[in-house]
């Protein structure tokens, strides 16, 4: 067999050049746990080439020789991340980006450098106007355009290609708006770290706000991470793009051959994380947060609607106050307003543009978030916005 010329590095030790055991150990766990269609294109000299690219980058990175053998073969290891075309990535990445990290004394150092500079790197953007969101490699670098998921993929294979540990981690709905997300996850520290493409710093702002919004009793809000061993749980990783919208259920369904990407709830974690953020924030007051949109039904569609709101106490104390988005504002944004945790009861007014002057009564729920969507038709009765 041809050895490619990344696995005759000099960083690559006698040690693990002889470590024939260990190869074969890393062959004989992408196979057991290889997906099912993979089991008729992929060969076993991609498998070993595999394996030894991903020894060379253990034995030439300091941070690659100190992760635990089970957690880098489960994610450094693997060819792929979920069902996008197998193309082979990890050589040219690792040229790419092992010069990037060379002066770089620790994984997360590492991880941070490459995260910064991928964009740069790759010149590839997110864009709507990507073909599919889970493509390979190759069709992302050729068109130079991916979706979350896309930048994703490319982010974890460059860092798998420097012996870093990457999964990708998702929510399948988001509590307050439409859609999904999806970002990466890299082991620095001793633990996995929230980190996405073109980002300096791990815990996204945006996405920690959004996650500290998820209601975690609601199986839509779950977050999970990709694993390609198969999971004692026997959960999956929800590819969305492989979804159908069930009309009965009224709820996203996955049909079998969607389900083949092992994965880890982590949704416990990820609220932890989210709700530490939020009350690191300079802001941070505790108490319920309500988040507050105002429609218009009209034939055509409903229109959200800028108004005055002002949030009192049962006595009539102002409590917070703001105006609600408007047509032309991002869908993600909402006025937002604090009951606080002394107040158990509170009172919303605003006047309609007719003059009427309505109020809705709130209280502290177990939702981390109250999503408000509410509609000038049935503005008696306040309704969370419900996921996709």
């Amino acid at each position: 067999m041809n050895l490619l010329p990344f696995a005759l590095l000099p960083g690559l030790t006698a040690a693990i050049c002889a470590a024939h055991d260990t190869i074969q150990d890393g062959v004989e766990f992408l196979r057991a746990h290889m997906p099912a269609q993979d089991r008729g294109t992929v060969t076993q000299e991609r498998l070993v080439r595999e394996v030894r690219l991903a020894l060379a980058a253990r034995s030439q990175f300091p941070w690659a020789a100190q992760v635990p053998w089970e957690l880098y073969e489960n994610n450094v290891l693997p060819y792929a991340v979920v069902n996008e075309p197998r193309d082979e990535w990890r050589e040219q990445f690792h040229h790419l980006f092992s010069p990037l990290v060379s002066p770089c004394k620790t994984g997360r150092e590492a991880a941070l450098t490459i995260a910064s500079h991928i964009q740069k790197t790759l010149n590839v953007r997110y864009s709507t106007e990507r073909r599919v969101p889970h493509q390979g490699v190759k069709e992302s670098l050729q068109s130079g355009k991916v979706s979350c998921t896309g930048q994703s993929i490319l982010l974890i294979c460059a860092l798998r290609s420097v012996g870093i540990p990457a999964r990708m981690a998702g929510v399948l709905t988001w509590n307050h708006v439409r859609g999904n997300h999806n970002w990466v996850e890299a082991w620095c520290d001793g633990e996995w770290k929230m980190l996405e493409y073109n980002e300096k710093d791990f815990n996204t702002p945006w996405v920690m706000s959004a996650i500290s919004m998820l209601d975690p009793r609601k199986p839509e809000n779950a977050i999970y991470a990709t694993s390609w061993k198969k999971e004692p749980s026997g959960a999956f990783f929800p590819m969305i793009w492989e979804a159908r919208y069930d009309e009965k259920r009224h709820a996203l369904a996955f049909p079998p051959e969607s389900r083949t990407v092992p994965a880890v709830n982590i949704t416990d974690r990820y609220m932890k994380l989210a709700n530490k953020w939020v009350a690191a924030q300079p802001e941070y007051v505790p108490g319920s947060r309500l988040m507050l949109d105002i429609r218009e039904e009209r034939k055509n569609g409903a229109r959200r609607l800028p108004l005055h709101v002002i949030l009192k106490s049962e006595e009539g104390k102002v409590l917070a106050e703001g105006i609600t988005p408007g047509p032309s504002d991002d869908m993600r944004k909402f006025l937002e307003v604090l009951l606080p945790d002394n107040i158990s009861r509170g009172m919303l007014e605003f006047k309609l543009p007719d003059g009427t002057v309505r109020h809705e009564p709130v209280a502290h729920t177990e939702a981390p978030v109250q999503i408000l969507n509410l509609s000038l038709i049935h503005i008696s009765e306040p309704t969370r916005r419900r996921g996709i």
